[in-house]
């Protein structure tokens, strides 16, 4: 194992003091999980102690300035005080201690004289010490000691509850009494749908993360429904069940519609897939009726079991390497084929432009397949040039 050689920095976003390798180019926060550059911080705080020396050369500087400007002043004051004929005040020279020599029994013995001291200055006086001694000290009377006024504690008023709101009740409309007897009436009585609320008002999407939950019908003369932008994902069952919409545009943010989103839209004759998704799932159409045609985007690779059991009689593909299950029994398969010509269930499926029956391309589950089955490009499915061999559309030469 390597020694990390760590070195003291500030994370640029929470500011706070961590420790990173001084030899990486990036390190990562401890505190924020905020990614560092560290080739960046280090010329960032070596501009930053540049800036550092640069403030203290500058405040030497400025020290050296303030110290030349007072003596300046300093001289312009003697200048002016020349000039209006004042003398100068000068400092007076301290008396320095000087020794001096005195005659005793057991010699000459020097003695120190302080000029500053009260027994060699002759202008100092003393005073009758003793008689001060003797005046009787005037002893003050004891003060009474003022007992402390406790402090007052401020009296905190009573927080007021706000008026709690009256519940609204809604307004419940009175049932029309069944007979017991009358049957059929009881077996015509539908359940209340509950529309979701929001803010009071009922939501037509229902959505959770760029999901869409549930679409709801508010308004029942609108048919034609183009999913907003917000939405990335088409949720299990988001309009299972709904007999109102005929027509859907997905937007091209979606990335994925999942199992049974619109199972039972008996009313549905039109959808405009995503060019983003790239599988039909689990019932996705099944029991649509009125949808006899849809398009295939090119991204999609693959068509699951029992996804479009419904209405279709035609079927186009965008891309010839779109698989679908071809399962014998129609619950298993993607989608029914009309194999006996009574126009129930797929009969045509078209590719660029050109049209094929849906009973021979069926069993070999894309038409890639189809194509390789019968000499064609399985790109496009042209006939390959008798002089070189190439596709006339493609360019590619017979590479199976």
């Amino acid at each position: 194992m390597t020694r990390l050689d760590l070195i003291e920095m500030e994370c640029t976003s929470c500011k706070n003091v961590i420790f990173g390798d001084k030899n990486a180019e990036y390190w990562y926060c401890g505190i924020c999980g905020k990614r560092i550059d560290l080739k960046a911080s280090a010329e960032l705080q070596e501009k930053e102690n540049k800036l550092k020396a640069k403030e203290a050369e500058l405040k030497i500087r400025e020290n050296a300035l303030r110290k030349k400007e007072a003596e300046l002043r300093e001289k312009e004051e003697i200048i002016k005080a020349l000039e209006n004929g004042e003398e100068l005040m000068k400092p007076k020279a301290q008396a320095t201690p000087t020794f001096k020599a005195t005659k005793t029994a057991d010699g000459v013995v020097p003695t120190l004289v302080r000029p500053d001291t009260v027994l060699n200055n002759p202008e100092m006086k003393f005073t009758n010490l003793a008689g001060d001694a003797n005046k009787k000290s005037e002893i003050p009377a004891p003060v009474k000691p003022v007992t402390p006024v406790p402090p007052v504690t401020p009296v905190t008023p009573a927080p007021v509850k706000p008026a709690e709101p009256v519940p609204v009740k809604p307004e419940i409309k009175p049932e029309i009494p069944v007979a017991e007897n009358d049957v059929s009436a009881l077996q015509n009585k539908k359940p209340k749908v509950q529309t979701p609320v929001s803010d009071g008002k009922p939501k037509e999407y229902e959505i959770n993360e760029h999901t869409l939950v549930k679409y709801n019908t508010l308004n029942p003369n609108i048919v034609k429904v183009s999913i907003p932008a917000n939405i990335w994902r088409i949720g299990s069952g988001a309009f299972k069940g709904n007999t109102n919409i005929t027509s859907v545009v997905c937007s091209d943010n979606i990335k994925e519609i999942c199992d049974s989103a619109f199972m039972d839209c008996t009313s549905l004759t039109e959808i405009k897939l995503s060019n983003e998704i790239t599988k039909i799932n689990f019932k996705t159409f099944n029991g649509c009726d009125k949808l006899k045609s849809i398009t295939i985007p090119e991204n999609v690779k693959e068509i699951m079991c029992d996804s479009m059991v419904c209405g279709l009689e035609e079927i186009v593909f965008k891309n010839a390497r779109t698989t679908w299950e071809q399962a014998s029994d129609a619950a298993d398969a993607s989608f029914a084929i009309d194999k006996n010509g009574k126009g129930k269930g797929v009969n045509r499926f078209i590719f660029r432009g050109t049209e094929y029956k849906a009973v021979d391309v069926f069993k070999h589950g894309c038409l890639t397949n189809y194509f390789k089955a019968n000499g064609l490009c399985q790109y496009c499915g042209s006939k390959f040039s008798f002089v070189n061999g190439k596709c006339p559309n493609c360019k590619t030469k017979k590479d199976y």
